[in-house]
């Protein structure tokens, strides 16, 4: 068999996370599990937070304001709600592949060479992959004293994410019924004007159980499933409502309990409360299902990907962006030459 050998793969690629308006030293010095608050929205979180998780093990990663120089093999990462800010940027990259996290945007994004996408659905393992959103920073797991006591339920979110009927007096006066107390850990999201100052979400310590039911009218299809993911962490059982991503996940009936109404939701305390040994169940299977969702099995899928998986596919394909650029070009002619 003949023909020229392709080039040796860089086993250490250039890999730099661009956030608009980064600076680097201040970046450098957020801790991601103490300063939990400065990652609760989707761009926080998918590039500052990935680029301190994955810098502390050690990965070859920078973060910037903007791309670097155009390198052959050279990886550009950023957030899809970015690309406007980083476009002139990204549009004078030839040479490196650029990295678009989509989060729950939808549609293609043109310019991006490949995309991580949070749910598994959406991943097609050629130009899409999908990579789990990360757990709560700074968790603090339930104390295991508390034993099989269900004393406390908990919502930890935002307070648009749960159902109506969770917000009424009934719920809580039915949980009060039972000596249970309703900890609402919420406020409303108003983007960077949110007020998180008075959120505790990482404190599992005194929550027994947690649930989680969005609103009718929300679209669940690209919701990530943290809050399974955290209940796992945290050693409670979880009352969550139908989400592909915690389905997809589902391989036990011990995962979590699915709720569709505030109905449900009581059969399911009434579950808890009625069955000998079943939170303490949920709890064990949690632990054990806590290792595929952890901050360090995260850790090893970003870099599974970045290191492994995309630079033989970069190295290999023309990129993604030039071809749809010449695409769209042709359309325009095409248009033009109609009219």
């Amino acid at each position: 068999m003949s023909g020229a050998k392709e080039p040796p793969i860089d086993p250490s690629p250039r890999i730099t996370f661009c956030f608009p308006h980064a600076a680097p030293e201040a970046i450098a010095r957020l801790d991601p599990d103490r300063d939990w608050r400065a990652f609760q929205q989707g761009g926080e979180a998918w590039i500052l937070l990935t680029y301190l998780r994955l810098a502390a093990d050690g990965a070859p990663v920078a973060i910037a304001a903007t791309p670097p120089e155009d390198e052959e093999g050279a990886l550009v990462v950023y957030h899809a709600r970015h690309k406007r800010a980083l476009a002139d940027a990204l549009g004078r990259l030839e040479r490196a592949r650029t990295i678009a996290v989509r989060g729950e945007l939808r549609g293609w994004l043109g310019s991006a060479d490949f995309e991580i996408v949070q749910t598994g659905g959406a991943a097609d393992g050629r130009r899409r992959f999908h990579l789990p959103h990360w757990p709560q920073s700074g968790l603090v797991p339930r104390d295991t004293t508390r034993g099989g006591r269900l004393e406390r339920i908990a919502y930890k979110g935002y307070a648009n994410n749960l159902h109506r009927d969770f917000h009424g007096g009934e719920w809580s006066a039915f949980l009060a019924g039972h000596g249970i107390e309703w900890v609402s850990d919420a406020v409303p999201f108003a983007g960077a004007k949110t007020d998180r100052a008075a959120l505790d979400w990482p404190d599992f310590h005194t929550i027994d159980a947690v649930v989680a039911l969005r609103p009718p009218e929300v679209e669940t299809t690209a919701k990530p499933a943290t809050k399974l993911a955290n209940a796992w962490l945290a050693g409670v059982p979880a009352l969550l409502g139908p989400e592909p991503s915690y389905q997809a996940l589902r391989r036990d009936p011990l995962d979590y309990l699915e709720i569709r109404s505030v109905a449900e939701a009581r059969v399911a305390v009434e579950r808890l409360l009625s069955e000998p040994g079943l939170h303490r169940a949920m709890v064990e299977n949690g632990f054990r299902r806590a290792r595929e969702v952890s901050p360090t099995a995260v850790t090893a899928a970003w870099r599974t990907l970045l290191e492994e998986t995309l630079p033989p596919l970069a190295r290999r394909r023309r990129s993604y962006r030039a071809r749809f650029a010449r695409a769209v070009d042709g359309l325009r002619l095409r248009a033009a030459g109609a009219a």
